[in-house]
């Protein structure tokens, strides 16, 4: 990650806190400060709103940079460079526009800032990168200077552009990348002035800064403290990160440095891992956030055994929440503020916590979409359900765990196939209505704390009783067969407006995945439902796109207008697209609609082939009716089971 420096220098400003220049700061004599951002910081954030307030802050205060304030920095000094605590993203920022106006300076007059760009290193993960970045920099804004931001480039252009390795690209590249094109851009357009670049360096090198710099961790645990006006807020992750530093730094005694640092090096994999979580979750992003609330409830430091344990915090806890939760972690025994934790065994929490946590976005990240490669169903159960799933395989993935310390369990596929069904079924009923405590999945995943045969003893139990056996839901796949028979009509004909509607996504989901398993890459987005026949189909008439409808008189367009809204709304005219395609294909004739752009095979294909009965307004309520019928029969063979042998209800 290091990157040899030109000069070294020995910095001996320790435990200094004071209000000076960012020159007087991160320079001395000729050259800057070797700067390193730690591994357990996050990765460069800043987008186009924070990329925007910096060049307008460059035009502003250019020429009266001494009224600009640039923010506060903590640093540690770790031998002869520094690590920031806090300000990263700020100076990586300055870095990444030094990067252009040295691209494009001929003059020698800014070489003292221009040193920064050599002895700034950035996380590890993307250090390689940075440096590539830097050496190709000034080909790669010629080539694009032409570019439109407004459509920014794709990550194959920009991999090919700076000759960056596909297999560890990452979105902090990117966005770094894409913060230089938009410096160079607003260049081109005039926003900034080439002739003054010196003015704009000038307006951060003289910017009035405050910092800290230490020689030992203490100032980082405050981190969560400070915060900067003109970044990104810290996320919750962040704050608790400061919070477990923080507790073992005021009461692990002797070994505090030495733990610390453990917590830190357990982060700096949390973030180099986030990229992948981004990436490879299922549908849409899992954020570190969410997937820190699922941790929480259902794993913390690895203690938790009980029901009672994975209900706290709860599924809708909010940020203040889950603090919350953690100090209550570190401070009182069992969650109970009545019975203070001896300091040492919150210290052990800090430690399990963080431990434990990075298991998880390990899992999620890289352990799961493994296992999808070679067993699809593991990703088809996290978009049913994301967080039930998501917590039910943080459980499985650590108790069944084949190498010990590797979280890399897994079940088998029939137990999937039960796990599926029974969150495909578990509410797809009328039988809770009135009901309150309807679910208990807290008490089902106490029951997964063992061998894969409980497991799935348990899961089999609550697919056949559900969570209220000895109440409502006895013989739970038979009762939602006949409120699927009662309601099939309604299915038939107006599926898109019953209040099951998100079951019966799922289940064009499935219908489509089995000839054209690219459907999923609609599913990781936002889900838009298409109506092949428009809801707003009579406008063909109008339009004289169907010579039937022309044709028709009064009476007859009366009685087809009828026919055809009363299943205009069924399932089998319904077809799951991404909302851009959805735009695009619009209230067009079905005849004339294609969706080789989403997806290639299934519903899409078969589409293309039947345009000429599309042509035909007669067909379409046996076109809509057949595909409904099948998808109907396909969800009763599929997702419900009316005939397993419900085994003993005690097993709940």
């Amino acid at each position: 990650m290091n990157e040899p420096s030109g000069k070294q220098i020995q910095v001996t400003r320790t435990e200094s806190k004071d209000t000076s220049t960012f020159q007087s700061i991160f320079f001395v004599g000729d050259n800057a400060v070797p700067v390193q951002v730690p591994d357990y910081q996050r990765a460069y954030s800043w987008e186009k709103k924070q990329i925007d307030l910096f060049i307008a802050d460059l035009v502003k205060y250019q020429g009266d940079s001494n009224r600009y304030y640039f923010g506060h920095f903590i640093a540690e000094e770790v031998g002869k460079h520094w690590e920031i605590v806090d300000g990263q993203q700020r100076i990586t920022t300055f870095v990444l526009f030094l990067m252009v106006c040295r691209a494009l300076s001929t003059a020698d007059a800014h070489t003292l800032a221009f040193s920064m760009i050599k002895q700034f290193s950035t996380v590890s993960y993307d250090g390689k990168a940075l440096k590539t970045i830097r050496e190709n920099i000034g080909a790669f804004l010629d080539a694009s200077r032409h570019l439109d931001m407004r459509k920014p480039p794709s990550d194959q252009q920009i991999r090919a552009g700076l000759s960056l390795p596909e297999e560890s690209f990452t979105c902090s590249q990117r966005r770094m990348v894409l913060a230089l094109l938009r410096f160079h851009q607003a260049f081109e357009k005039g926003t900034l002035d080439r002739n003054r670049i010196g003015s704009y360096i000038a307006v951060v090198m003289d910017a009035y800064c405050s910092h800290h710099l230490t020689q030992d961790k203490s100032v980082a645990v405050n981190i969560f403290e400070m915060h900067n006006t003109r970044g990104i807020p810290l996320t919750t992750l962040e704050i608790i990160k400061a919070m477990l530093m923080r507790f073992v730094y005021d009461h692990a005694g002797e070994a505090r440095d030495s733990k610390v640092a453990e917590i830190q090096a357990e982060f700096g994999q949390i973030y180099g891992m986030e990229e992948q979580l981004a990436a490879r979750s299922f549908r849409g992003e899992m954020t570190m956030e969410q997937l820190l609330k699922l941790h929480l409830r259902v794993i913390d430091d690895g203690t938790k055994r009980t029901a009672d344990q994975f209900r706290s915090p709860p599924m809708n806890a909010n940020a203040d929440a889950l603090v919350e939760h953690v100090n209550s972690g570190l401070r009182f025994r069992d969650g109970d503020q009545t019975k203070p934790k001896a300091p040492n065994v919150g210290v052990q929490y800090a430690l399990d916590l963080a431990k434990e946590l990075k298991k998880s976005v390990q899992i999620v990240s890289q352990t799961l979409p493994a296992w999808d490669d070679d067993v699809p169903l593991v990703g088809d159960v996290l978009i049913l359900e994301r967080d039930l799933s998501c917590e039910f395989f943080l459980i499985v993935c650590r108790g069944l765990e084949r190498e010990q310390n590797k979280a890399d369990g897994c079940i088998g596929n029939d137990t999937l196939l039960r796990w599926e069904k029974l969150l495909f079924t578990r509410d797809f009923h009328g039988a809770y209505h009135g009901k309150s405590n309807r679910d208990n999945f807290p008490a089902l995943f106490e029951s997964c704390l063992a061998d894969e045969e409980q497991i799935t003893n348990a899961i089999n139990g609550y697919v056949a009783d559900g969570f209220r056996w000895w109440d409502v839901t006895k013989g739970l796949q038979s009762i939602v067969l006949k409120q699927l028979e009662d309601h099939k009509e309604r299915i038939l004909n107006d599926a898109f407006g019953w209040w099951w509607m998100p079951k019966l996504k799922y289940v064009l989901y499935k219908y489509e995945v089995r000839e054209n398993p690219a459907i999923r890459n609609v599913m990781k987005g936002k889900i838009s439902v298409e109506h092949i026949l428009p809801q707003m189909w009579y406008w063909i008439k109008d339009k004289g796109e169907d010579e039937i409808l022309e044709g028709m008189s009064e009476d007859e367009w009366t009685f087809f207008h009828k026919k055809i809204d009363d299943c205009i709304n069924g399932l089998g005219n319904l077809l799951l697209i991404t909302p851009s395609e959805n735009t695009s294909v619009g209230n067009k004739h079905p005849a004339d609609k294609k969706y080789e752009s989403c997806c290639a095979g299934g519903s899409y294909k078969e589409h293309d082939l039947n345009r000429e009965k599309w042509r035909q307004s007669k067909e379409w309520p046996d076109l809509i009716r057949t595909r409904g019928e099948d998808i109907f029969k396909f969800m009763l063979d599929t997702l419900v089971d009316a005939h397993i042998n419900p085994p003993i209800s005690s097993s709940h």
